[in-house]
């Protein structure tokens, strides 16, 4: 069996590319290094550096081993940590999936109030890649999104509870002669340029084609973003316009505009899911509480003069 420390050693020398280096940001010296090097390279039985010069360099075969070895690494250090919480008398975990806006704006808070209420607490959260239904069912605590004019489905052994409705809501350049509307038709952006925004996201991208199919418009794509962060940005870059939900305008430090689209307003449904046996785990009982109550305050946002986002107050949280 290969010795986990080594390769960890050897992934710092593949991504520094230098002994030295290694040796400065383990707290080791240059010939510890070497000598595990080495080591590992009679346990595997052929190179993993070659000299160049005065440094070295790492060979193909090291960084395949590198990149290989990483979910071992990451495994031993699950295992390490669980030890460590044993020792401790700390037993009591809550793992968490949601998709990347719930993740950065409820979380936060979610993650928050936890640590305090329970100090023995170790929550895992993981972000979802593909929030569909097929991807359900992994964690003790889910956060998803549903189409509005779909069944809900709801993987075995959970239990599925409706946090909210967001509403869909135009992002549009300051200098858009639409921009000081508070709320208008959707057709009436049918002559613009538009951002397919987060276009990786399939229940985004099936909800918003299904609201120009109402309003009676196919849009023209001039970019695609894969995240919220690029839509935005191409959006007060004046590229384009884009259909945004509005759990993912919160604290977004573009100047960009928020016009509520009328007839159809798409939205999407928030759900949780949590697990039948984490149930009578108090702090997952505790975070559907949390969750339930920032899901209620999805209404209260109303795009006012160029529709900023609200702050991260509104979503539960404040920066220090």
């Amino acid at each position: 069996m290969l010795d986990l420390n080594r390769l960890r050693i050897l992934r710092a020398v593949v991504a520094s590319g230098s002994v030295n280096d290694t040796a400065r940001r383990l707290g080791l010296t240059p010939s510890t290094v070497s000598q595990h090097v080495h080591t590992l390279e009679r346990e595997v039985g052929f190179a993993l550096v070659e000299r160049v010069g005065r440094g070295i360099q790492p060979t193909p075969a090291a960084v395949a081993l590198s990149r290989a070895s990483a979910e071992a690494l990451r495994a031993m250090t699950d295992l390490d940590l669980l030890v460590r919480e044993l020792k401790e008398g700390v037993t009591e975990r809550l793992t968490m999936r949601t998709f990347a806006s719930a993740a950065y704006t409820w979380v936060p808070a979610v993650a928050r109030t936890l640590r305090q209420e329970f100090p023995g607490l170790t929550l895992e959260m993981s972000i979802n890649d593909t929030d569909t239904a097929e991807n359900a069912g992994h964690a003790d605590v889910e956060i998803h999104t549903e189409l509005p004019y779909e069944e809900p489905r709801v993987p075995p052994a959970y239990r599925r509870i409706e946090l909210g409705l967001d509403d869909f809501l135009v992002a549009l350049p300051p200098d858009h002669p639409l921009a000081e509307v508070e709320a208008i038709d959707l057709s009436e952006f049918s002559e613009d340029d538009w951002i397919q925004y987060d276009f990786g996201d399939d229940i985004a991208t099936r909800l918003v084609a299904h609201a120009f199919a109402g309003a009676g418009f196919t849009p023209r794509y001039v970019a695609r973003a894969q995240d919220h962060v690029t839509g935005l940005a191409f959006v007060a870059a004046g590229v384009g316009l884009a259909l945004v939900p509005q759990l993912a305008v919160g604290g977004s430090g573009f100047d960009v505009g928020y016009v509520r689209p009328t007839n159809p307003t798409p939205y999407r449904r928030i759900v949780a899911l949590i697990r039948d046996g984490a149930r009578t785990n108090p702090a997952a009982g505790r975070t559907i509480e949390l969750l339930a109550e920032l899901g209620s305050r999805l209404g209260e946002f109303n795009p006012t003069i160029r529709g900023r986002a609200p702050g991260p107050s509104w979503f539960g949280w404040t920066r220090p």
